[in-house]
């Protein structure tokens, strides 16, 4: 006599709870489990698309990497006819008569690899993608959004929010993308407040305002060259209720001016790179002065990073700082010492770490 099926005794919000971890592919493969696992994926609130589940692990390669064209264009195939499956076929219920009610999603995660010219069948990737992700927008309005791209695709996030429902989208990851179009206004993005662009080029221009957004993650981005004008104003961020602030400074850094009356927390990393810009540093450090607790990692000594021809560039008071920790930055300097500035200009500072830092 065969054991009790336990699991399979569960209700079915647990199981989908159990099965929300899961990749797309093997989600959709849990219906041969047996006739009661038939419709149970049907529900589940996070979905999580990724073609590299259909990519050959033991695929041949040339020596440089590449592999036989036939072989991608026949993988991008399966892809493309599983994605357009999962889109008619994954909804709320346990039978093939519900699938008029479709509750919005958790969360939705995009992974997108390949070329441009990858699909000859139909579309063009990126075309075919974005119509995809369109669809499920409309369909699904995901409360989370990420999206990871392994070649050029551009998100427009103003335009994304004309063309489908982005009301109830509360978190926003990006990674590999040309972004353009800011975060959003009011209309497009009402509950919009957490943000993470990686390894991204970044294309906003003007005033980005974002009133409702609380925490923002800009990790190993870059400005879009194509969206620089010779003596224009660099891109500002106006962001009131923004409380958490992480950059990771590792290319270019002249992305955006910050204005963040609310900001609590903030970890900026710079690094030697011959791309960043030092006087965006010293600036930041001085737009930074409501913060509460500051991490800073790799900055230079201050008298390399503050303006030489600045008549009134000195850091301001940092009268909410509480907390300091400056981890690999250089402190010598006779005249602007960074440890001692902050010192004199942090009266309520109460917490102060080093780490792997130059005294000498």
């Amino acid at each position: 006599m065969a054991p009790p099926d336990r699991l399979s005794e569960l209700p079915d919000c647990l199981l989908q709870t159990i099965l929300s971890p899961l990749g797309a592919r093997q989600l959709v493969q849990t219906t041969a489990l047996s006739r009661r696992w038939r419709h149970v994926w049907r529900g589940v609130l996070r979905l999580d698309i990724d073609q590299r589940e259909f990519q050959a692990a033991d695929a041949p390669a040339d020596r440089h990497g590449r592999r036989d064209k036939s072989l991608e264009l026949e993988e991008w195939a399966r892809f493309d006819d599983f994605a357009d499956n999962l889109l008619l076929s994954h909804h709320h219920g346990g039978s093939d008569d519900n699938d008029e009610f479709s509750p919005p999603l958790d969360a939705l995660r995009l992974h997108v690899v390949g070329k441009r010219d990858a699909s000859r069948r139909r579309l063009p990737l990126y075309a075919r993608w974005l119509d995809w992700i369109h669809g499920c927008l409309d369909r699904y309005r995901p409360a989370a959004l990420e999206i990871h791209s392994d070649f050029d695709m551009t998100v427009d996030l103003r335009l994304m929010g004309l063309r489908s429902d982005l009301s109830r989208l509360n978190t926003l990851r990006l990674r590999g993308i040309l972004h353009a179009g800011g975060f959003g206004d009011d209309s497009v993005c009402p509950r919009l407040e957490h943000v993470e662009f990686t390894s991204c080029a970044i294309g906003f221009e003007g005033v980005v305002t974002a009133r409702t957004l609380k925490k923002l993650v800009i990790d190993r981005c870059w400005r879009r060259t194509d969206t620089k004008e010779e003596g224009a104003p660099r891109p500002r961020a106006q962001a009131p209720a923004l409380t958490s602030l992480r950059l990771v400074m590792s290319y270019q850094s002249d992305i955006w001016v910050f204005q963040t009356p609310s900001l609590v927390d903030a970890s900026i990393r710079s690094t030697r790179s011959l791309f960043v810009n030092r006087d965006d540093e010293y600036e930041l450090l001085c737009n930074l002065y409501n913060v509460t607790r500051l991490e800073l990692s790799g900055f230079l000594a201050l008298d390399k990073i503050r303006p030489k021809n600045a008549a009134h560039q000195d850091l301001p008071k940092y009268h909410n700082l509480t907390t300091l920790l400056l981890d690999d930055c250089d402190l010598t300097g006779e005249v602007y010492n960074m440890l001692d500035l902050f010192l004199y200009n942090a009266s309520n500072l109460e917490k102060l770490t080093l780490q792997n830092c130059k005294v000498l």
